[in-house]
């Protein structure tokens, strides 16, 4: 403290500290020379107050040290209060910022010191309505004064620079961030994107390890064996595939070939597409499309069509639900090779079961009918038996058993079409069909003995029939 002041009256000493700041003030009182000159509280305050002391006077601790008469030590008597500058304003965010921002996480080292390649996360990943963040805006500050009355005037906060990018929306307020779609999150630098392809530069491997996305993947190199990919959307695949697991809820395009080693997979529940199948297993509820086809096993619900430079079907076993098309079919080495149109028994076995379980639907529905039935009139009876919230429960059955039994409907109705246009399946063989070949369609099969040349292999109602290729 400094700027002492003193006053000296009839024998008393009032004297009085300010700090540096102006934000405290002291006082020390003397012993008066009698009795009768005793301090008074309005003394002191009249003493401050001539001095320019006025806010943030503690009046009760003067009165403390007046009527206990301390003297001769500094006591704090005025506090002024101090300004509180503003918050800047801030986003909280409901993602991995680091990781968004990065490009992923690295690789875990498990305890023996050895690297867990397939814990690696390549991205964040957001579903369409998620929060991302939500902004806090900057706030005033409070005010501020000392113990002279002087305003302490707060440095407001300064407001963060907004987010741009796109892929989320913003709420009416400008507060909340929500993803607009379904993707992963990339986030630098205040720029937010919600992007539903996935890029991935280069060769997907054991450092990059498995893949899990909502939306479209595309790979500009290749895939090595040991890894899973399975996308929402479709996967574009520009390099070869190894003994790698691919599934895709849409296409599954392969610029170069397909060799698992037989022990990968390639799923889609659309079409599958590359350039040749090698010792790989193939199963789309789509087409099947390649240059040749060689010792795989592969399952297509539309057709199989292999044309190209070779176009052949060697060795394995190749089913297109609603035909296959090809060059030649086996090799001149007699290889064992399957061709198989028509509907397969998993898809019969669908059929069944959506029919049985429309069945079942209705039973449950005829019951919740029966029930709501009897509400009704115990209702209209006005009985104490009714059961607002029963009714109300039974009712929303209902309608899950009836949108479940649309759902399953519509399967019915797909794989019935699809069992109807498989009956009319044939076999096209532009080239070569050589001895070693089997076809099979339905509960009938055909294993020629000789070469045939431009042939298309059809089923009437007793056999298996060959005409010209050209007579379909």
């Amino acid at each position: 403290m400094d700027d002492t002041i003193e006053n000296v009256e009839n024998g008393k000493d009032i004297q009085i500290q300010l700090s540096d700041d102006r934000m405290e003030a002291a006082i020390q009182l003397s012993k008066p020379d009698s009795k009768e000159s005793d301090y008074t509280r309005d003394e002191v305050l009249n003493k401050l107050a001539e001095v320019g002391i006025k806010t943030g006077i503690d009046e009760e601790k003067i009165l403390e040290i007046v009527s206990q008469k301390q003297f001769g030590q500094f006591f704090i008597i005025a506090t002024g209060r101090p300004v509180e500058a503003g918050e800047d304003g801030f986003y909280d965010y409901f993602f991995d910022v680091d990781m968004a921002g990065n490009g992923g996480s690295k690789p875990t080292i498990r305890e023996d010191g050895s690297i867990d390649f397939f814990s690696n996360t390549l991205f964040v990943k957001v579903k369409e309505g998620d929060l991302l963040c939500k902004y806090h805006e900057p706030t005033k500050g409070n005010f501020g004064f000392d113990v002279l009355g002087k305003l302490l005037v707060p440095k407001p906060g300064k407001p963060a620079p907004r987010i741009r990018g796109k892929g989320f929306i913003v709420s009416e307020d400008g507060l909340d961030y929500y993803a607009a779609k379904t993707g992963k999150v990339e986030f630098r630098n205040y720029d937010l994107n919600i992007s539903d392809v996935f890029d991935i530069s280069g060769d997907v491997d054991l450092s990059i390890g498995n893949i899990d996305f909502d939306g479209d993947i595309n790979i500009s190199g290749g895939v090595r064996s040991g890894v899973t990919i399975n996308a929402m959307g479709n996967i574009y695949i520009s390099g070869f595939v190894e003994g790698a697991n691919i599934k895709s809820k849409k296409d599954i395009i392969i610029k170069d070939g397909c060799n698992t080693k037989g022990i990968g997979k390639i799923v889609a529940d659309g079409c599958v597409q590359a350039r040749f199948f090698e010792n790989t297993s193939v199963f789309c509820k789509g087409d099947i499309k390649a240059d040749y086809i060689l010792n795989s096993t592969a399952v297509a619900y539309g057709k199989v069509y292999v044309s190209g430079n070779r176009g052949s079907i060697i060795g394995g076993d190749v089913t297109g639900v609603l035909g296959v098309e090809m060059e030649e079919c086996g090799h001149e080495t007699n290889a064992k090779t399957v061709v198989r149109v028509g509907a397969t028994k998993e898809i019969r076995h669908e059929y069944a079961e959506c029919i049985m379980k429309i069945k079942e639907i209705d039973s449950a529905i005829d019951t919740f009918d029966q029930a709501l039935e009897k509400i009704a009139l115990l209702k209209e009876a006005e009985s104490d038996k009714y059961n607002k919230d029963m009714e109300t429960r039974i009712f929303q059955s209902k309608i899950v058993k009836k949108a479940e039994k649309s759902k399953a409907e519509e399967r019915s109705k797909e794989l019935f079409a699809m069992i109807r246009e498989s009956e009319r399946s044939v076999v096209k063989i532009k080239k070569n069909c050589y001895p070693g070949c089997r076809i099979i369609m339905d509960d009938k099969s055909y294993i020629p003995t000789t070469v045939f040349e431009h042939i298309l292999v059809k089923k009437s109602q007793n056999a298996i029939k060959l005409i010209d290729y050209d007579d379909d």
